[in-house]
């Protein structure tokens, strides 16, 4: 059975604790893992007799939040990244209450349970990004051209967000992002060429926005919001493969960063109204010109 949807979720674990947790949706059932590379799942909730609750009112500052309930005792209770991340898991989880539980799939199983040396390479990724190297790095790939497609970008978001912090948290986790893939690929725990499988559908993604954004006023609103969705479905599979190439290396905080930032892009809502804001036109420009840019290079 297909895989409806995955993602990395703050998780409540008692009436205090939260912790990011990596979660999947399969036909009928719900699994909750630790990290997106572990084989046994910390949790599984066949949907059937279930109810999903959302918001969930909760002390503290955590919002988004929504709840797996049983005989209105909770079974499941977490936190997304923003709205629109809530959005569209509160929607398929209703859709699926009605399914069949099913097996998680089996090509999951890819990692060993971590050793010593396994947990020290990750604190070693985690210091490096922020130590005086990884300042060093950060300057070389936050140049002058990026810093100008990281603005535009947290104009938007702000605008569509209506929360400048939300803006500068994707902001800061796009850096982030960057700066341990490239120390991944300086120490040799990951190469180039495997980040570039994750270029085909990111370089159809981009050509098809180029094309959208060219093309408003001259096709219609349900061509526009069918190419939109076409965006989302390969946004999403380049998440996925960064973020099976990432997950061995990284904690699952810092995995949950990569599903904030791509939970707020690839999202056909967030697109189309983005898209349909003359007041952003500025902010577009400057985004679809860098599409462009790189989707004149050919790195394969």
């Amino acid at each position: 059975m297909k895989v409806s949807r995955v993602g990395y979720l703050t998780m409540r674990q008692n009436k205090k604790d939260w912790k990011a947790v990596y979660a999947l949706l399969i036909g009928g059932s719900f699994y909750v893992y630790k990290n997106s590379t572990d084989s046994e799942y910390k949790l599984c909730v066949d949907l059937q007799d279930h109810k999903i609750v959302s918001p969930v009112v909760l002390k503290g500052k955590k919002k988004f939040t929504f709840a797996i309930i049983k005989d209105e005792q909770p079974v499941f209770l977490a936190s997304c990244a923003n709205e629109v991340e809530l959005k569209a898991w509160v929607a398929i989880l209703q859709e699926s209450l009605s399914k069949e539980k099913s097996e998680p799939p089996i090509s999951r199983i890819t990692k060993k349970k971590d050793g010593v040396i396994r947990r020290a390479q990750r604190r070693a990724v985690r210091t490096t990004a922020t130590s005086a190297l990884g300042k060093k790095v950060m300057k070389t790939i936050v140049n002058e051209e990026t810093t100008t497609l990281l603005n535009a970008l947290k104009i938007i978001v702000k605008a569509q967000s209506g929360n400048s912090k939300t803006g500068e948290e994707l902001e800061k986790n796009i850096i982030r992002i960057a700066v341990k893939s490239f120390v991944l690929i300086e120490d040799k725990k990951l190469s180039a060429d495997d980040f570039l499988v994750a270029d085909k559908p990111l370089r159809e993604a981009f050509e098809l926005m180029v094309k959208v954004f060219n093309g408003r006023g001259r096709v219609n609103d349900d061509k526009i919001t069918t190419a939109l969705f076409k965006v989302e479905e390969l946004l999403k599979k380049a998440e996925e493969i960064i973020t099976n190439l990432l997950a061995p290396h990284l904690s699952s905080k810092n995995m949950l960063k990569i599903s904030e930032t791509f939970g707020v892009l690839t999202n056909e809502t967030f697109l189309n109204t983005v898209f349909r804001n003359q007041a952003l036109e500025p902010e577009l420009d400057k985004l679809i010109d860098a599409m462009e840019y790189y989707t004149q290079f050919h790195y394969h």
